[in-house]
């Protein structure tokens, strides 16, 4: 996991260290808009990886995974560009920027945002399961409707309805009675 927010911030931070810093909404739309190519980029490698049958899991032209592939993946630009808004703002303005790897507070937070979006992807199966009655209440009580409406998905992700949650509140209610 470590690895693999290693190779993100690697391929998008480059593009986002020239964007104008502006309030945090600002902020994050303009991280959010300035990393869709490398989105799109990973997005449709691991859609020919799943197609060619390199990842051992179901078949990519699936409608019900490519939906999730998709919200996966919404989910994922928009978790990062909260961690940069975030990282962004509490730079000091004389401040110099650091290199994304080298940004404890960004690194951080995208290592454990992504870090609850994959035991979402893992418990969500599970959950889906054992306990199929959660899935959809846990999912409401966890959306981020604000952050929906500030950040539609990428026009390569178009999504009927787009979800963006809070994945450590979803994943609470998945495992426990609420």
């Amino acid at each position: 996991m470590a690895r693999n927010a290693a190779m993100v911030l690697a391929s998008v931070l480059p593009l986002w260290a020239a964007a104008p810093v502006h309030a945090q909404d600002d902020t994050m739309r303009a991280i959010y808009q300035s990393i869709a190519q490398s989105v799109q980029q990973e997005y449709e490698g691991l859609l020919a990886a799943v197609a060619r049958g390199a990842t051992g899991g179901p078949n990519a032209n699936a409608p019900k995974v490519r939906e999730t592939l998709k919200m996966l993946y919404y989910n994922k630009a928009v978790l990062f560009a909260a961690c940069a808004a975030d990282a962004e703002k509490v730079r000091s303005p004389r401040a110099e920027r650091v290199p994304a790897r080298e940004n404890i507070m960004l690194t951080t937070c995208v290592e454990e945002s992504f870090g609850e979006l994959n035991k979402f992807a893992n418990t969500l199966s599970y959950a889906g399961t054992f306990f199929p009655e959660r899935v959809e209440p846990c999912g409401e009580k966890a959306r981020l409707h604000e952050r929906e409406k500030a950040l539609p998905p990428y026009d390569f992700l178009h999504l009927d309805e787009p979800k963006l949650y809070d994945f450590a509140r979803y994943n609470k209610c998945l495992m426990t009675k609420e």
